[in-house]
């Protein structure tokens, strides 16, 4: 039998490069999945994938920052599977073209970084972890990142709100572990989400300290060992998966 045979996982963000890999491993683990994205599109799109290989899946667009939403749409899911086993918040992201430097940094972009990466995810957490209690038993994984570590220059706010994932999956550890939920962070480094058009040597130069480039199913294998019955006496760690960069912040 399959390690997650007739679980049931739900992965935010499961539309994105790093969450389809997540929902893609825990399929094949014998996981139900719900793909949760913001766009009904990428989600469907990871569902019909998984459903595609022969795995059970459902699709949901949802807005995290709604916490009444998001409330509302793990209720649903819960009362149609009878459970919730496995959390996975993948969703987030950085402002991208939006970064600036702190004292330039418009308010509306920094509302909407804490939102997404902080408020979002522990929204996601808050709707699902009644019905984890419930049933004496969970698995919440969240993603940071390595700046949260250690910094870097235009990203005040994602380090923030990256940095209070971690902090937050410490004490949920605490708060929840008398319930058998284990609470874990995965902090990846420079995950390149394409290999098309890019010198992999160069790219893994000058962000890792080892000889290749950090891919989406690095990330992945990590989140789906952190569900497994062989971390189940793993608690409030930050994984980090970065081929060493944050041992200097490597290439920023």
């Amino acid at each position: 039998m399959k390690k997650l045979q007739d679980k049931v996982a739900i992965v935010v963000g499961g539309g994105g490069a790093i969450g389809r890999a997540i929902a893609l491993k825990l399929s094949a683990e014998g996981a139900r999945v719900v793909v949760i994205d913001m766009m009904q599109e990428s989600a469907d799109r990871v569902a019909h994938e998984i459903t595609k290989l022969g795995g059970e899946s459902s699709a949901y667009a949802l807005d995290i920052t709604c916490y009444d939403k998001v409330k509302e749409t793990f209720d649903g899911i819960a009362g149609h599977f009878g459970r919730i086993d496995i959390l996975v918040n993948s969703a987030g992201g950085s402002a991208r073209e939006k970064m600036a430097l702190y004292q330039e940094l418009p308010i509306e972009v920094l509302d909407w970084m804490l939102d997404v990466n902080l408020n979002g995810p522990l929204y996601c957490i808050r709707a699902a972890v009644n019905h984890l209690i419930k049933q004496n038993y969970g698995k919440i994984v969240n993603i940071s990142s390595i700046v949260a570590l250690g910094g870097m220059s235009k990203c005040v706010d994602y380090a923030a709100a990256k940095g209070g994932i971690i902090a937050a999956t410490k004490s949920l550890a605490i708060e929840l572990g008398s319930y058998n939920i284990n609470v874990n962070c995965v902090s990846p480094g420079k995950v390149q989400r394409s290999t098309d058009d890019i010198d992999q040597a160069a790219f893994a130069k000058q962000y890792t300290y080892l000889n290749r480039i950090c891919t989406q199913d690095d990330i992945a294998d990590m989140v789906l060992y952190l569900t497994l019955p062989e971390s189940d006496y793993i608690t409030g760690q930050n994984m980090v998966v970065d081929g060493g960069r944050s041992l200097g912040l490597k290439g920023s």
